[in-house]
């Protein structure tokens, strides 16, 4: 009898250990970067998810978890007021997907995981068809992007997100095509 305790004891423990391990896999290969974004992400999709536009403070979420520093320094006022107006629709856009898919079962990880996926074509160097008017390849650099997905299907990611690398604020979430070049709108396009 206390020889199969022993027994179960110990492979309780070999099963814990074990699972643990596969657990911090999911970040292995990341970067203190790669944490500290993916930590303002997850704090700021527990933030606004299923809340009304009005219980959202746009100074927090500027203050917080996006980047709109550009913006709200910007010395034209008409300018500044037509930028943050198109935020509240925009936005829009990126609480609609974190109050669809949950925030318990989304999640988000470097988009430089995701290599061989068509979600990577952007980002592809050798594989960009475009260049500059100098003759340099066009293409997206793959620093400071995550691609989201569901947490049941992490291998079909449905989107990319781009952080500004200093404040590790969310810098953008809609990447637009254009002639078959791809770029994110950010605020200080529009």
């Amino acid at each position: 009898m206390r020889n199969e305790m022993r027994r179960i004891l110990i492979g309780l423990i070999l099963l814990s250990t074990s699972s643990g391990i596969g657990q911090n896999n999911s970040m292995e290969n990341w970067t203190k970067n790669d944490k500290d974004q993916y930590s303002k992400l997850k704090k700021l999709a527990n933030y606004i998810y299923k809340k009304e536009k009005s219980e959202i403070s746009k100074d927090s979420l500027f203050e917080n978890y996006i980047y709109f520093d550009n913006v709200l320094n910007d010395t034209v006022t008409k300018r500044r007021e037509k930028r943050v107006a198109a935020f509240d629709t925009l936005f829009y856009y990126f609480r609609k997907t974190v109050d669809s898919i949950g925030v318990a079962n989304m999640d988000a990880k470097p988009v430089r995981f995701y290599k061989n996926h068509k979600i990577y074509e952007p980002f592809d160097k050798e594989k960009s068809k475009h260049k500059t008017v100098g003759g340099e390849k066009m293409y997206a650099k793959d620093d400071n992007v995550f691609a989201y997905y569901r947490k049941e299907e992490p291998e079909n990611p449905l989107g990319v997100l781009l952080f500004e690398p200093k404040s590790d604020k969310l810098g953008a979430w809609i990447m637009i095509n254009q002639g078959g070049y791809k770029y994110f709108l950010t605020f200080s396009l529009l």
